[in-house]
């Protein structure tokens, strides 16, 4: 494994107690080849993975191709035009959400935050290139996790006075929607404390409620949302089933299914038109350590857990409730064995950092192929489902991608 330098802190432990600017491409941008005519040799190109590199002096998106084989090959980095950013005393994953970078395949745009400078930048997506960078303020503090409906897109500012500022997507990026902006009654510093910034906001599935989970305060806030993409006055506040509540996704039928970081728990909700959340299974615990990024891949739901270097495999029935399978939690190793035998031989001692580190996760279109973004490792592993949920390592990435270093390090994923 490549070596690299960091604290794996107890996380669970630490928790519970304007104007439209244009960007600048990248002078590193690869010309690179035409869509379906580039992969790894031999191989025809069936699809992208990006990666934000949420670099401090110049954040970018690292492109790469996709081979049916599920094998990657670089295929250009575009410069946001801002910076990325560090939230304090993070131990491998400097944003500490998800949904840092996104996909809108309905008008085929990427959306990337700039943490480091406070503001958001889109490109238009045209085959395997980006183009047309357009930047604006996010509206707060510290932008970590972007939540897209329709042409309706809300930012996440986790530092200073946290709030959700909403943006109308437009041909010519995004414009701001006036009095959209709603705080979250946490207060943290300018660049947040990792364990205090509320890690995601996403929509409902018919993008007629906006979610948004708090770490500290260990809540799920809901926000009604009005045809002009305005939110009410007000979030509806549901207290957490278990501690440090992190990542969200819903399953195809609209249930809601939350990680908890504290002890590696899913908990599955339904969500009621009125705002409030009503439990369906209740903290479904892996034994691994700090779970906290969720994602679909077809019928089944993928967790990473940095604190062990594993991923686990979650299924979810007709009505919401929640399994796991694998052993012990664990479906596949991330990083490999190296990384397992590294968290063996670190223990508790969390004066080192063992294992790759995974955190982001993203899945292809078609939930046959899985993308795991390992942190401390510099690496993206990209694994076969199989019809049981098994993943099989089919690809390792290990070139092309920043390696985590004195708190900063590659957040957000995205595949198709």
């Amino acid at each position: 494994m490549r070596r690299r330098t960091g604290v794996l802190c107890a996380v669970a432990v630490l928790i519970t107690g304007g104007a439209v600017s244009t960007g600048i491409a990248s002078a590193h941008e690869n010309p690179g080849r035409r869509p379906g005519h580039g992969g790894p040799p031999g191989e025809a190109s069936a699809g992208m993975v990006f990666v934000q590199s949420n670099n401090p002096r110049h954040n970018a998106v690292l492109a790469f191709r996709r081979a049916a084989s599920g094998k990657l090959s670089p295929a250009g980095e575009y410069r946001t035009g801002g910076r990325g950013g560090a939230q304090k005393d993070n131990p491998f994953d400097p944003l500490a959400s998800q949904d840092s970078l996104v996909f809108d395949r309905a008008h085929r745009m990427m959306l990337v935050v700039n943490a480091g400078s406070n503001s958001v930048t889109t490109f238009q997506v045209r085959g395997d290139r980006l183009t047309d960078p357009r930047t604006v303020p996010s509206g707060g503090e510290f932008p970590t996790s972007i939540a897209v409906s329709g042409r309706t897109v809300y930012v996440l500012n986790a530092g200073g006075r946290t709030n959700v500022t909403g943006f109308r997507m437009t041909p010519n990026g995004l414009r701001p929607i006036s009095r959209s902006t709603r705080e979250l009654g946490v207060v943290n510093d300018a660049v947040p404390l990792f364990t205090d910034s509320p890690p995601q906001v996403g929509f409902s599935p018919d993008g007629k409620q906006l979610l948004v989970t708090t770490k500290s305060a260990n809540t799920i806030e809901v926000f009604a949302v009005d045809g002009h993409g305005r939110l009410s006055s007000r979030a509806v506040s549901t207290r957490s089933a278990g501690d440090v509540p992190f990542s969200f996704v819903f399953d195809e039928r609209g249930h809601l299914l939350v990680t908890e970081a504290a002890k590696s728990g899913v908990t599955s909700y339904a969500l009621q038109r009125n705002g409030r959340l009503k439990v369906i299974t209740r903290s479904v615990e892996s034994g691994q350590q700090v779970l906290c990024w969720i994602a679909r891949a077809g019928r089944f739901f993928y967790g990473t857990n940095p604190g062990s270097s594993t991923i686990s495999v979650y299924s979810v029935d007709a009505g919401g409730r929640v399994s796991i399978g694998g052993e012990d939690g664990v479906i596949a190793p991330a990083g490999g064995q190296a990384a397992l035998e590294e968290v063996a031989r670190a223990g508790m001692d969390a004066a080192r950092a063992p294992g790759a580190g995974p955190i982001d996760l993203a899945a292809t279109a078609d939930g046959k192929l899985l993308y795991v973004q390992n942190t401390l490792a510099g690496t993206v592993e990209g694994f076969r489902v199989g019809d049981d949920g098994a993943l099989r390592l089919v690809s390792t990435l290990d070139k092309g991608l920043p390696v985590f270093s004195n708190g900063n390090g590659m957040e957000g994923i995205v595949a198709w």
